[in-house]
């Protein structure tokens, strides 16, 4: 495309397939559940469980999308129209534990940690957020952490840093050992 600047590009869509069994509206968001044909489909994402939080994709773009049909997701960028009465201008949100909702009161374990984005204006129904999903990360999924190695993570273990010399570099891993 001889014509494209990436500076014009302000805003990332996904279409996708809706997999619940009834309408998704503008706001709500949403996960990669699965794909079905040439498109992946979504669920609601809540932060209860890996399974409905990992792969939060963004928000719905489209003023709805029915029951097993087609609409745009904003995976970044800006989406207007939304209800943001609740919140602040400048307010961090985060993915809630109710399916599709939002909050602004940060998660702690045991529910799962899912940054969306950032109130720019305050409103009924014309509110807008700054959508950037980002998904927190469990200690197990951080690259130089090896819990399941040796022993199933139970209650009383702690976490151990070992340094040690592979390939000629060194390289500090952290693993999970029984409290001796």
């Amino acid at each position: 495309i001889a014509s494209f600047n990436p500076l014009d590009v302000t805003q990332v869509f996904a279409e996708v397939k809706n997999d619940e069994s009834f309408t998704i509206t503008k706001g709500q968001a949403v996960y990669l559940y699965g794909a079905t044909g040439n498109k992946a489909s979504v669920k609601l994402a809540y932060n209860t469980g890996d399974p409905t939080s990992a792969k939060t994709l963004g928000l719905v773009y489209s003023s709805s999308i029915s029951a097993g049909g087609t609409g745009y997701i904003i995976t970044q960028g800006v989406v207007t129209g939304v209800d943001t009465q609740a919140y602040n201008e400048g307010d961090t949100l985060y993915l809630a534990n109710t399916a599709g909702a939002l909050t602004s009161t940060k998660p702690y374990a045991p529910q799962h940690l899912v940054y969306i984005g950032v109130v720019e204006r305050a409103n009924q129904g014309q509110g807008q957020i700054y959508v950037r999903p980002q998904n927190g990360y469990e200690l197990n999924e951080i690259h130089d952490v090896n819990i399941n190695h040796n022993v199933p993570i139970a209650n009383g273990h702690i976490i151990v840093y070992n340094l040690s010399i592979v390939t000629g570099k060194q390289i500090g891993r952290a693993s999970c050992r029984e409290r001796v």
